[in-house]
């Protein structure tokens, strides 16, 4: 079967998954940015089509934050695993119907390898925080968004302004809510538009959320995934 080619998404769908919604919410590796896993004997899932191969790659903020908000108003292991599949099926483009027919140890290696990507740069629980007065955040691959590019990110420590501007975000107290709260601030001090926010890898994300909040949260950081 004839895989979608993976393209960046639009402004408008990376923005439609911050939009405020109602109370109740519905094998081979390059790099390590790429991991791909071959399917053998194939899979074969009935409206669905037959797979021959798993392919991933380092999720982005919208990606990321798409299975956080799938988790609904609680985290339960149930919830967890099932946005666990939803990422999975996001990023490879396969359907999740064709996803929980995996081997299970497929879905596992695929969870690892996506949600290592946030873990590996968010700060350590033994680790100090970075309040040096700048970072400076370099894209090897340039984000488009707004018409725009953007190819480096300039952070600093955030004013009280921009730090009640994540206080209000973290309020809603859903499983997404602190990922949507590092959103809004990221997007206030660096004054990058929300869209080219949500399209940055995780990697880079996790480091400029982890700097910023490091101004006031000097223990450990939490992922969402």
């Amino acid at each position: 079967m004839t895989h979608p080619h993976h393209r960046q998404p639009t402004d408008e769908e990376v923005l439609a998954a911050i939009t405020p919604a109602s109370t109740e919410p519905d094998g081979e590796d390059d790099g390590e940015k790429v991991l791909v896993i071959d399917l053998d004997p194939p899979l074969t899932v009935k409206k669905a089509g037959t797979f021959t191969e798993l392919s991933l790659h380092e999720p982005n903020v919208y990606q990321t934050l798409c299975a956080a908000q799938a988790m609904g108003r609680q985290m339960t292991p149930e919830s967890v695993y099932n946005s666990q599949i939803g990422l999975v099926a996001r990023i490879s483009g396969m359907p999740e119907i064709a996803v929980i027919e995996l081997p299970s140890t497929v879905l596992d290696r695929a969870v690892e390898f996506l949600t290592d990507f946030e873990e590996r740069n968010r700060r350590k629980p033994d680790e100090l925080p970075d309040t040096s007065p700048s970072l400076t955040l370099i894209f090897e691959d340039p984000i488009e968004a707004t018409g725009r590019t953007f190819s480096d990110m300039e952070l600093r420590e955030p004013t009280v302004r921009e730090r009640r501007i994540m206080k209000a975000a973290e309020a809603k107290g859903t499983p997404a809510a602190f990922l949507e709260a590092e959103i809004a601030m990221l997007e206030a001090v660096s004054e990058w538009p929300k869209a080219a926010v949500l399209k940055m890898p995780i990697s880079k994300f996790a480091q400029g959320a982890d700097y910023l909040t490091g101004f006031f949260y000097s223990g450990p950081t939490d992922g969402t995934v």
